[in-house]
């Protein structure tokens, strides 16, 4: 499924770097359910290979910067590896000062995200910034294109989302962009979902 998703992804960013356009089939965005698909709830939970900054007041050798494994754990030194994946940084502290009770007197703990590599949509195309964009919060479509820097003087204006919606299965929706500025066909409530990749015309 992801080697898939990968490939598709990495066949749109060349067409992009070359500045070929073409018309990709595509549904109309009516056609995506219009509600709010965001995974995170409108909030970041930690997700595989994020950074995390952790401190433990007056443990200096337990406060530093920590990566989350591929699989979703984080390996801290004096309790066993956790889960952390769908965790929110305010939750990881509470996880954390509790098992490190009995081990650290009074343990007092801060987390803070300091790179977000879990969640990412993919830009191709006639825009002016191609590949990935990382998101940390409920990201709407023109939001999306402003982290991009938006369309290039070339575009036609047509974009199309492309979005695994099931085991080796892909959808293509299509959308204009002036339809994402006047609000039109209710856009503003379908937000951006992790591996999304946007092809802009």
């Amino acid at each position: 499924m992801k080697t898939m998703m990968h490939r598709l992804i990495l066949l749109l960013v060349l067409i992009g770097v070359e500045g070929c356009t073409f018309h990709i089939p595509a549904e109309d965005i009516s056609q995506l359910q219009a509600s709010k698909t965001f995974t995170r709830q409108g909030g970041f939970t930690i997700g595989p290979n994020d950074e995390i900054d952790i401190v433990v007041y007056g443990e200096e050798n337990l406060s530093k910067r920590y990566i989350i494994s591929p699989a979703g754990i984080l390996t801290f030194p004096l309790i066993p590896p956790m889960n952390v994946v769908g965790l929110t940084v305010s939750q990881l502290t509470k996880r954390l000062e509790s098992a490190l009770n009995g081990m650290v007197k009074n343990p007092r703990v801060t987390a803070s995200l300091l790179g977000v590599r879990s969640f990412s949509v993919y830009f191709a195309g006639e825009i002016n910034r191609i590949g990935m964009v990382p998101l940390t919060s409920e990201t709407t479509f023109l939001q999306a294109m402003t982290l991009a820097g938006g369309p290039t003087a070339f575009a036609t204006g047509r974009i199309v989302l492309i979005r695994q919606v099931g085991n080796n299965k892909v959808r293509r929706f299509s959308l204009r962009y002036e339809d994402i500025l006047t609000g039109e066909k209710y856009i503003d409530n379908i937000t951006l979902e992790s591996g999304d990749v946007i092809y802009v015309e």
